[in-house]
């Protein structure tokens, strides 16, 4: 399809897509209970008589018999009170689409008639849970990824402007552990710490070695970071409590790095620390082949801007660990002159970004139908 016409009929799809996308919006739906989102994408698939698979909550759509090409799109919400004062903000209280999700869903249902007329090998893979990092694992168990050989995703990014995007070659997210540490002590009288296990100067202690593993123990050049969450223990300033409790992530784009900074805060371990190491998220590795692959088309429709990997997570890493994938960030621009944050109570989008986040996915598809035929 020439860039003109291609370019026509993903204008034409746009006003569906600001239907859809307001009326996502105004019913989030957070974790992976994404009910009424993926009827929403079940309706607009049988509008054009595409096979779906419900997985859970979400949702699978295959454009023919044995696709090889997938599009992911995240359904889900967060636990945010909205206050952007939209025509089309949350009805839901303590519920908000503040990352973007009803974007991501909104591009690939109105790009649905697009894809169809293509005839290639496409399956869209709509799925809840990302917030929480259990949704992709649960649509891989499910089967979205059985018969698939690329697979492309983006992400609105509120530092670049409309019409931009960027996608990081090898690392472009970070993984993401978290720990808990707990410190048990004797407790006592503040007035007389010889006689306890004071958790309080152990706790600052241990906190001290936890800040200091990026810059001491991983190489300088390798991005790391821990961070510390919470920090609870004692109850009045004359007694020294008998347990002291912590949280935090650890954040890293390589896997040595991350084997690295586990050692090292399990080793903290002892007759009266405890350490509870999770790993929730593997780094997100864009496939280098395919990312240039989608550059070359997509130059002729949005402007590359070089951005740095982050050390956000998310959960697109697992299918990368299964088959070839590329990640985009999306530039979604300024709100009235000011870069609102992701996860903000105040978040919004320029919705002309999606015109460019279609033509995003459409350069994913075609660049992975070459490398396929090659």
């Amino acid at each position: 399809m020439e860039k003109k016409l291609l370019i026509e009929n993903v204008k034409k799809q746009f006003q569906r897509m600001v239907e859809l996308r307001r009326d996502i919006h105004k019913h989030p739906e957070i974790g992976m209970e994404t009910v009424r989102t993926s009827e929403i994408v079940i309706s607009e698939a049988s509008k054009f008589g595409l096979k779906y698979k419900k997985i859970g909550n979400g949702v699978v759509l295959d454009f023919v018999d044995e696709p090889h090409i997938a599009l992911r799109a995240d359904m889900d919400a967060l636990p945010i009170n909205e206050e952007t004062n939209l025509l089309f903000s949350s009805e839901i209280p303590n519920r908000m689409h503040a990352c973007g999700h009803d974007m991501h869903t909104a591009i690939l249902l109105g790009l649905i008639p697009i894809v169809k007329n293509m005839n290639l090998p496409v399956r869209m893979i709509f799925q809840p849970g990302e917030e929480i990092g259990k949704g992709a694992i649960s649509m891989i168990d499910g089967g979205a990824l059985d018969g698939i050989k690329f697979i492309f995703g983006l992400h609105a990014w509120t530092s670049m402007d409309v019409g931009e995007y960027h996608i990081v070659k090898g690392g472009a997210m970070a993984a993401v552990d978290n720990f808990i540490i707990k410190i048990r002590g004797k407790g006592g009288h503040a007035a007389y710490p010889h006689l306890a296990y004071d958790t309080i100067a152990e706790a600052a202690r241990v906190i001290n070695y936890l800040l200091e593993i990026p810059s001491r123990k991983v190489n300088p050049l390798d991005p790391a970071v821990v961070s510390i969450g919470y920090i609870k223990g004692g109850y009045t300033n004359n007694v020294i409590p008998q347990i002291v409790e912590m949280g935090g992530t650890a954040r890293s784009l390589n896997q040595n790095v991350a084997s690295i900074i586990e050692r090292e805060i399990k080793s903290i371990s002892n007759e009266h620390v405890e350490v509870t190491y999770e790993k929730e998220l593997p780094v997100l590795e864009n496939d280098v082949e395919y990312s240039y692959s989608i550059d070359r088309i997509a130059k002729e429709f949005v402007k590359d801007r070089m951005v740095p990997p982050t050390m956000g997570g998310e959960d697109f890493a697992f299918y990368c660990k299964k088959t070839r994938c590329a990640f985009a960030f999306l530039g979604t621009g300024k709100i009235n002159g000011i870069e609102v944050s992701k996860h903000s109570s105040n978040f919004n989008i320029n919705e002309e970004s999606m015109i460019y986040g279609a033509l995003l996915h459409i350069s994913a598809i075609l660049a992975a139908e070459e490398l396929i035929k090659v």
